[in-house]
């Protein structure tokens, strides 16, 4: 047998230690039950935007060695042009345990490519040209993977059940893109229920419906393999049409 107690708050009430101590259990067990066995990454939310000079990262919720982090106000990152390949990433530092508090600092940092280290979680990359703006939106789902002056969240890892996955922001874009195409039965019925869902998809039921549309020999390992998996089963409803991204060469300014 075993009890659970919830805590009252009224006015003039003495505010308990056993109060607080059962407040606390409820709130920061509760993540780690929900999302057991799952992998690292982000859980909801943190949606990628761009201004001029910056990408804004806005509220959401991480998984990091299993303990959950919110993002509470937009996080901005300067970016500048340097015609290379950078990645955004958070950056989890070692905790630090008081008598009060269990503190970790989390930033954001930039690499030039991915980083291996455990610590960073990519949230983005993008190779942007001087003179041009970093956008983040897609003209199509092929865009999504567009070289040049582009913010491409393909490699972002989303929370799901033994591996990371894709987000749920390019899954509903596939299955829009896909109905539009003219998906049906089944087909159609996978894209309803990647519209549904309120949080990522599961890279095995991804990956499932991959193989089940181009042979279990594809390999999609990967948040990008799983991509180019659906760009390819896109290929097929569009009757084999080319849906790779655009090829932007690059540009440049000059000034006489």
């Amino acid at each position: 047998m075993w009890v659970q107690k919830i805590p009252e708050f009224h006015s003039g009430h003495i505010l308990k230690r056993e109060m607080m101590a059962e407040l606390s259990a409820y709130l920061y067990r509760l993540g780690p039950l929900l999302y057991q066995n799952c992998a690292d990454g982000i859980v909801s939310g943190c949606m990628l935007t761009t201004t001029e000079d910056s990408i804004v990262v806005n509220p959401g919720i991480i998984r990091y060695e299993g303990d959950f982090y919110l993002i509470r106000e937009p996080q901005f990152a300067l970016y500048a042009p340097t015609n290379t390949t950078r990645v955004l990433n958070l950056v989890f530092h070692d905790q630090v345990q008081t008598d009060s508090f269990v503190t970790r600092e989390i930033e954001l940092a930039f690499t030039e490519g991915a980083s291996s280290e455990k610590r960073y979680m990519e949230l983005c990359r993008f190779k942007l040209q001087p003179g041009a703006r970093l956008r983040y939106t897609y003209t199509s789902f092929a865009d999504r993977e567009t070289e040049y002056d582009t913010l491409n969240i393909i490699h972002a890892p989303f929370c799901g059940m033994g591996r990371p996955t894709l987000s749920p922001e390019i899954t509903a874009h596939f299955a829009r893109e896909a109905l539009d195409a003219g998906a049906e039965g089944t087909d159609a019925m996978f894209c309803i229920m990647l519209l549904a869902s309120r949080e990522p998809v599961q890279a095995e039921a991804l990956e499932a419906y991959i193989h089940s549309k181009l042979g279990k020999d594809y390999a999609c390992h990967s948040n990008l393999g799983m991509y180019q998996g659906l760009i390819s089963c896109l290929k097929q409803f569009k009757g084999g049409q080319d849906t790779a991204a655009p090829k932007r060469k690059a540009w440049s300014i000059m000034v006489d």
